[in-house]
C-alpha cells in the first residue's frame, strides 16, 4: 500500500513516513467477504485491525451498533485493557485489513504518543453514536 494512503488513515496521520513504516513493519494483510465474522463479541485480542477497503458492521448483543469504513480501525479497547473484544464485527462488504499485534500496537503507542489523540476522536465518536442511536 503506498504511503498516501496511509497517510489518509486518521490513526496513522500525525506520523511521519519513517515513523508509519515503523509502525506498520510487523502488520499483516487479512480479507474478509461479505457475512464473515472478522472477531467475535466476548473472544481475547490480539491484534488491531486498521480498514483498508472494504465496510463491517458493529454488534453487541446481536445488535448492530455501528458501521465502519476505510480508514477506521477497531480492537484496540480489548488490547489497551487485555480483555476480551466488546462487540462482533461482520464485513458487510469485500473487507481488506491491515492487522496489527498487540505488543506492536502498544510499543508503537509508547513511541508515538501522537497516535493516541485521533484514537481517542474515534473512540469519542463511536461513544456518542451508540448513545444517540443506541
Amino acid at each position: 500500500m503506498d504511503d498516501e494512503r496511509l497517510a489518509s488513515i486518521p490513526l496513522l496521520a500525525p506520523l511521519d513516513k519513517r515513523a508509519r513504516q515503523q509502525v506498520l513493519h510487523t502488520a499483516r494483510e487479512a480479507h474478509y467477504t461479505a457475512g464473515q465474522t472478522v472477531v467475535r463479541e466476548g473472544d481475547p485480542a490480539t491484534v488491531l485491525y486498521l480498514i483498508v477497503d472494504g465496510h463491517a458492521s458493529v454488534q453487541q448483543e446481536r445488535r448492530t451498533v455501528g458501521r465502519m469504513g476505510p480508514g477506521e480501525f477497531f480492537g484496540e479497547l480489548a488490547l489497551i485493557e487485555e480483555h476480551g473484544r466488546t462487540a462482533t464485527v461482520v464485513a458487510e462488504d469485500e473487507l481488506d485489513c491491515l492487522l496489527i499485534s498487540g505488543w506492536e500496537f502498544k510499543a508503537s503507542l509508547e513511541e508515538h504518543p501522537e497516535m493516541a489523540i485521533p484514537m481517542l476522536n474515534a473512540i469519542i465518536a463511536r461513544l456518542h453514536r451508540i448513545e444517540h442511536h443506541g
